[in-house]
């Protein structure tokens, strides 16, 4: 069963449940990478376990922009001739066809949450293509560290978690500053007690409050 699609009533869930077992299933080690072409026809990807990272290199460019993080629940529209999927973590997609996906809509319960993972998938986009607005980058990365921390971040004494394996050459990708100007920003970021380094996660001094603001 889809993490996405729970909830429903026992009859839709029944519907729901055999339309996803004619699904194809996507199995991504962390550190592997697919291309358009080794995914099946998909209308949507709906990722069930892990953390995965779709980028874009367009012709001409050697720069890999990353484009957008989905986790456990999370929805991605399949890559396009441009872009590829990447495993941060050990992960797993439910493939959607787009005759299941059209199956899908038709039971009342299903069709609701698929539209309503779209509408935050675009609500994100949104945000990202925003953060582009400010010209310093260390604004840029404050910006989206933000962004993660709302649709990621854990609630810890003192702020909010994120326990995502962001380095700094990822971040430059998502912001589209070079990792040497990322590392400056984290670490003005770091001298004003925003964002500091634990282990592998990042804890930023803002309140839950401040984030739905």
């Amino acid at each position: 069963m889809s993490r996405l699609l729970q909830g429903l009533p026992p009859e839709e869930q029944t519907q729901v449940d055999e339309i996803l077992a004619g699904c194809a299933t996507l199995a991504l080690p962390v550190g592997s990478t697919r291309s358009p072409a080794r995914i099946p026809d998909a209308a949507l990807l709906v990722v069930e376990d892990g953390l995965v990272l779709l980028s874009s290199v367009r012709p001409g460019s050697s720069r890999r922009m990353a484009v957008t993080l989905a986790t456990s629940g999370e929805v991605l529209l399949p890559p396009t001739a441009d872009e590829h999927l990447e495993a941060l973590e050990d992960s797993w997609l439910t493939v959607v066809s787009p005759a299941a996906l059209a199956a899908l809509h038709r039971v009342a319960g299903a069709s609701a949450l698929v539209v309503d993972a779209l509408v935050e998938a675009l609500r994100e986009r949104q945000e990202t293509i925003g953060n582009f607005a400010s010209v310093r980058h260390v604004e840029r990365v404050r910006e989206k560290l933000l962004q993660l921390a709302r649709a990621h971040g854990k609630v810890v004494p003192g702020g909010v978690r994120l326990d995502l394996p962001l380095t700094h050459e990822l971040v430059g990708e998502m912001v589209g500053s070079a990792r040497e100007t990322v590392t400056w920003a984290f670490a003005q970021l770091a001298r004003e007690g925003f964002a500091r380094r634990e282990g592998r996660a990042y804890r930023l001094a803002v309140s839950p409050e401040a984030l739905a603001s």
